[in-house]
């Protein structure tokens, strides 16, 4: 009988017994998930200070063109030269006729509100 009782309190100390280790896998897979999540949050973070630095820089850029725009560099011109030579007949000649005429058509379509 004594036999019996030991063997049941053996039986029953078993699950118990197993207890602390599956809390100790429950626990351990808890602290892994949370580095997980942790690195992943970091990563986020990287990522988009990365992304704002980006942007930035994209800024900064773009300012720099529309400054550089801005700024027309002068032809150089000796003081001393003569003024530039333009010949006539390398410019556009459009007969005063068309000039009219184009003139009237533009009139009237501006006349011609509905």
């Amino acid at each position: 009988m004594r036999s019996l009782l030991i063997l049941l309190a053996f039986s029953a100390a078993a699950p118990a017994a197993a207890q602390p280790f599956r809390d100790l896998t429950y626990a351990q897979d808890a602290g892994r998930a949370a580095e997980a999540r942790a690195a992943r949050d970091r990563d986020i973070a990287l990522t988009n200070q990365l992304a704002v630095m980006q942007a930035a820089q994209r800024t900064q850029q773009a300012l720099g063109d529309i400054a550089a725009a801005r700024i027309a560099p002068p032809a150089p011109r000796d003081p001393d030269a003569p003024p530039p030579k333009l010949d006539p007949s390398q410019l556009a000649e459009i007969p005063d006729a068309v000039l009219a005429a184009s003139n009237a058509r533009a009139r009237a379509a501006a006349d011609n509100r509905r």
